[in-house]
């Protein structure tokens, strides 16, 4: 899959500002991984309004999704800084609902690609490394 831009999430909803101001638009879309955008896509079509990045709407959160090399939040090779990991809070289903759902169907067409998934914290992590997950399944991290 290449190529791919979600219906349900703008770029501003992905990136911080100071990436969105310095790059073009094209080429922050070419970083961010394009199983993840899918599933982004999919997440909302399934659970509804899903929330990652709101810095554009006044909000304070603006490294949920592709963070700057040079970002201090996380760790240095977080799966953000590649663009293959997001933070989202679903805003109608809890975290723990959707979370059980993946850990019930990981096969799931809504959840084929999430390779990882973060427990113990209040927003729902997932990434999307390069794991052979046939073999090895989704790996879940505690906080």
């Amino acid at each position: 899959m290449t190529g791919y831009r979600p219906s349900h999430f703008a770029l501003e909803e992905l990136v911080p500002p100071e990436l969105l101001a310095a790059h073009p638009e094209d080429v922050l879309w070419g970083l961010l991984e394009p199983r993840m955008l899918w599933t982004l896509d999919a997440l909302r079509e399934r659970f509804g309004p899903i929330a990652c990045n709101d810095w554009r709407s006044g909000g304070h959160n603006r490294y949920r999704g592709l963070r700057p090399h040079d970002c201090t939040t996380g760790a240095a090779l977080s799966d953000h800084k590649f663009g293959r990991a997001a933070d989202l809070v679903p805003l109608r289903a809890g975290v723990d609902e959707v979370r059980a759902a993946i850990r019930a169907e990981p096969d799931h067409e809504t959840f084929k690609h999430i390779t990882v998934v973060e427990e113990d914290v209040p927003w729902l992590h997932l990434g999307f490394r390069n794991r052979d997950r046939d073999r090895l399944g989704v790996l879940w991290v505690r906080a």
